[in-house]
């Protein structure tokens, strides 16, 4: 029996599984975006690469700005990114059309003579491209708006075109001002007509996503500092910053867990009803206790393909899910 193009194993396929182990990656992977027919890996450094619905890539990986994606998002079959570097002291953000061939971008020795914006340079085979002169905090999408949080700039809200849609001051959680990192944006998302702003002391700011008017704001009692906070429908995962998980549904604590050391990625099994978390050397299904596999890689992401669970390491390799 043949077996995809790109893909490795000493094994035929059988009815319980349909591809076997793909391809190990070229670079270190940060995190994978799905498109409509297929997935797009950013690497570490700003790498991009296109796989297929099987995981399978023909192409070699481009880098179109060589400093490393702080965010990302895909609105159509367009990566809407940050990138950001702190030495350099520069961002962009930019939408690169993903149906067009992806194409190499400036070296950064390119971004070290730059002498004015007016000769900066940008992404390339960007659709547009805009300078940042603030560290971008949060990127978000409905999958049409584009919400933007800039570090003592304002909170934005834009169109797939980069139209302003509209703006608002800087997010301010006034429940937990007291609390330390108070002031520190952590995670952005969608829930309807609603944009939920979460900041490191576990304060939430909610806007209408329509016109940017505050709706709430309010402190959401855990026993931690957020690092990050996952969302799919109605199921939040917040977690912290000592391996602390933590599942809301509906805004109500369903489940408290510590997992111990950093979370990498988070993704809602609907089917399992549970929480896959990708952590430190290990996979955890997080359901009405922990389930855990341990690895000595790290996990990085993981993917359901035709019913079938894969975790994607940092070394760029994959191993189907035991949970």
């Amino acid at each position: 029996m043949l077996c995809a193009k790109g893909l490795t194993t000493i094994e035929c396929l059988d009815d319980n599984m349909a591809i076997a182990t793909p391809q190990q990656l070229p670079f270190t992977p940060s995190r994978i975006l799905q498109l409509d027919d297929g997935y797009l890996v950013i690497g570490y450094d700003g790498q991009l690469l296109l796989l297929d619905s099987n995981l399978v890539y023909t192409e070699k990986p481009v880098s179109p700005f060589p400093i490393a994606i702080e965010q990302g998002c895909i609105v159509g079959n367009n990566l809407i990114a940050t990138w950001l570097d702190s030495e350099l002291m520069l961002a962009r953000m930019a939408s690169i059309d993903l149906d067009d061939k992806i194409i190499e971008g400036p070296s950064r020795s390119d971004l070290r003579i730059q002498k004015s914006l007016a000769t900066a340079l940008h992404p390339a085979g960007n659709s547009w491209s805009r300078v940042l002169d603030s560290q971008p905090l949060a990127l978000a999408t409905d999958g049409q708006r584009i919400a933007l949080v800039l570090w003592q700039k304002g909170i934005y809200c834009l169109n797939a075109d980069s139209s302003e849609i509209w703006r608002s001051p800087p997010p301010v959680w006034s429940e937990v001002s007291n609390m330390p990192r108070s002031d520190e944006t952590v995670s952005m998302t969608f829930h309807g007509s609603e944009l939920h702003i979460w900041c490191a002391a576990g304060g939430r700011l909610v806007l209408d996503a329509d016109d940017g008017t505050i709706l709430r704001s309010e402190k959401v009692e855990l026993d931690t500092v957020i690092e990050n906070v996952y969302r799919d429908s109605k199921h939040e995962l917040v977690c912290g910053n000592k391996g602390e998980a933590f599942h809301l549904s509906d805004n109500i604590l369903r489940l408290q867990t510590d997992i111990t050391g950093p979370i990498q990625n988070a993704i809602w099994d609907s089917e399992s009803d549970a929480w896959r978390i990708s952590g430190w050397r290990k996979e955890v299904l997080l359901k009405d206790q922990p389930t855990i596999t341990q690895f000595d890689e790290i996990p990085m992401h993981c993917l359901k393909i035709d019913g079938q669970w894969w975790n994607l390491f940092n070394d760029g390799s994959w191993k189907l899910s035991d949970l």
